[in-house]
């Protein structure tokens, strides 16, 4: 078992926390195998600490491309709870692309557990200095 500390804006904190998004699309995942867990702890962006934390023991490879007649097409959505509709899915993914990969990818990480702390803990209580871009691992505990 590993932590991670994640950055997430506000409106996706609230839906995570609520229990409607159940996964978090990311274009990156840490190092993964069967019947590995990782505990990510939730920076809230915009200075509001860390809000909480819960766990991922799944990821999902999310693929996008276009096909010869200039159509858009996602691979392996089918049961996500990722709060984003297809175009801005797509968009995200695609925007990853990188030259002569013409199937460009994403990770659904699914969340569970999750818990919301009662009061925001600053980063500095963690040893740290600024929140990751996206995601970190963190050796914290």
């Amino acid at each position: 078992m590993s932590d991670i500390l994640i950055s997430i804006k506000p409106k996706w904190c609230e839906l995570i926390f609520s229990g409607q998004k159940i996964d978090e699309i990311r274009r990156t995942k840490p190092s993964w195998s069967d019947g590995w867990t990782y505990t990510v702890y939730v920076w809230q962006t915009g200075g509001g600490g860390i809000i909480g934390r819960f766990t991922v023991r799944k990821f999902t490879c999310i693929q996008a491309w276009i096909d010869e007649d200039g159509e858009k097409h996602l691979g392996n959505t089918i049961g996500l709870r990722h709060c984003v509709n297809d175009d801005e899915l797509f968009d995200y993914i695609y925007a990853g692309k990188k030259e002569g990969n013409n199937y460009p990818s994403a990770w659904a990480w699914r969340i569970e557990d999750p818990v919301k702390f009662d009061k925001p803990l600053p980063l500095s209580g963690f040893g740290l200095k600024r929140p990751p871009q996206s995601w970190q691992y963190a050796n914290w505990i």
